[in-house]
């Protein structure tokens, strides 16, 4: 009898073949690359509900990463997801283990809620009119300025506050808030532990508190006043100085589909992440690096999703918003003009009874930030959210802006600033549909950002821009 040697032959690189001979028998063991596969949740997935993700890759991956196609991301083997905008989104997995990594994707519809009314505008409370530099009395229909914010009464702001002192319902919005804030500062990524304090705690007597989404948080926007933002009679606001009230930034849960362009102010972290927060202070939407720099306040919240839109295309150029109750001109003005002349472009519309309707106007700022699509911007990291931050179905004009780049552009709402706590109204809110840029031109708060300039080209203190776009509203009957 002739004994055989055993032998062994080790093979590295994508996959591992081990043979071991013994009396002449032999054994294998295979390590591959994975095969990526997932599943969705069967059913209708409607924005605002939390969607199911399963992962059914072979190979025994080790880890995972998603990519939902609005921005969000896990680690998730099986993660859930909430969508706040109804349309198609692409949803990317990439699965790995030792051998290597595999992707695959699914293209995922999110429908719009179907119940009207579920997004409530709550009105801004601004009550006085202004030219471009002072109070004036309330415009007649025709006359110079008419069409602003205050001659137009919405939604008016409701709330309750707890017994206990801790908590203030919002009974337009459905939403239950901090009465007083956290007054710590974080950084955007610290600030989920901060819910999570409070629901270990069962603060307010509830467990399912959260950070607000931007839209949720601009919902307490106030501009009665100004400096604070806020109605200070339900909400606390700490601050010990007019600078450290002009810091008073709040995080909201929505991450900036773009990077930092700007190097404005000396900023060295180029590239760096954002997410959006409202500055109760002095009244801007912007984003802010999540990870570096000053950080920021939070106010949580409570209650079913707020902020859904419900877009339904009429097929006359209008787009109604299921939703708010509001219809919207499909297109822009296709120019831009100084505030007086946006206000004035209204009333020239409806005197040509513009797409069949003669009772347009110059949205507020809360109207016009509820258009805004936080998943779109010029810049999204995700070649499919490129584009203006508003849903497909509208059309902007497009522009070069001061960098030389492809953009889009900023329109007015009729909705009058203060530029410092003492000030005057010389300034209008307008939000950025397009790259928010600074004063080099590159991207420096986020499209989606709402800020204000001069009303007219010349006055002292203008920021970048005071011929800006319009895009028309009416209420939908």
């Amino acid at each position: 009898m002739r004994l055989v040697r055993p032998q062994t032959f080790v093979c590295l690189g994508a996959a591992s073949l081990i043979l071991v001979g013994c009396a002449g028998k032999s054994s294998s063991t295979t390590t591959a690359a994975p095969v990526a596969s997932f599943s969705v949740q069967s059913g209708t997935v409607t924005a605002g509900q939390s969607v199911s993700f399963t992962d059914k890759t072979t190979g025994s991956p080790t880890t995972w990463a998603w990519a939902f196609g609005d921005g969000g991301t896990s680690t998730a083997q099986n993660p859930t997801h909430t969508y706040t905008t109804a349309r198609t989104f692409t949803v990317t997995l990439t699965a790995t283990n030792a051998a290597g990594s595999a992707k695959t994707s699914k293209d995922i519809t999110v429908s719009s809620p179907t119940t009207a009314g579920a997004f409530p505008i709550v009105d801004t409370s601004q009550t006085k009119c202004f030219d471009a530099t002072s109070v004036i009395t309330s415009p007649l229909v025709g006359a110079a300025f008419y069409g602003q914010d205050a001659q137009f009464s919405g939604t008016q702001p409701n709330y309750t506050k707890s017994i206990d002192g801790l908590t203030v319902k919002d009974n337009v919005t459905g939403l239950t808030w901090q009465q007083s804030h956290y007054t710590g500062q974080v950084y955007w990524a610290e600030a989920a532990t901060v819910a999570t304090t409070m629901n270990a705690a069962n603060y307010g007597g509830y467990s399912d508190w959260r950070l607000p989404t931007i839209k949720e948080l601009y919902s307490l926007w106030n501009g009665s006043i100004g400096w604070p933002y806020i109605d200070t009679s339900y909400f606390t606001i700490s601050y010990a100085s007019e600078d450290e009230l002009s810091h008073a930034i709040f995080w909201s849960s929505n991450k900036y589909s773009g990077l930092l362009e700007s190097a404005e102010d000396g900023a060295s972290n180029i590239g760096a992440e954002l997410a959006f927060g409202v500055n109760f202070g002095t009244g801007h939407i912007k984003s802010y690096s999540i990870a570096s720099g000053p950080r920021h306040l939070i106010r949580c919240v409570r209650g079913a999703s707020y902020g859904v839109n419900s877009f339904l295309n009429q097929g006359d150029g209008t787009i109604t918003d299921q939703a708010t109750g509001l219809m919207w001109a499909q297109t822009d003005s296709g120019s831009g003009m100084d505030w007086e002349h946006a206000l004035a472009y209204a009333q020239t519309q409806n005197a040509a009874t513009y797409l069949g309707h003669s009772d347009w106007r110059l949205p507020s700022s809360k109207e016009l930030q509820s258009l805004v699509d936080y998943t779109r911007s010029p810049g999204a990291t995700d070649p499919a959210n490129i584009g203006p931050a508003i849903d497909p179905l509208f059309t902007c004009t497009g522009m070069t802006n001061e960098a030389g780049a492809a953009d889009y552009p900023w329109y007015w709402t009729s909705t009058s600033a203060i530029a410092q706590a003492s000030g005057a109204c010389k300034s209008a809110w307008y939000v950025a549909f397009g790259r928010a840029v600074g004063s080099d031109g590159k991207d420096l708060h986020g499209a989606g950002a709402v800020r204000f300039d001069t009303k007219i080209a010349g006055t002292p203190g203008g920021q970048n821009r005071c011929y800006n776009f319009v895009r028309l509203v009416r209420d939908a009957k």
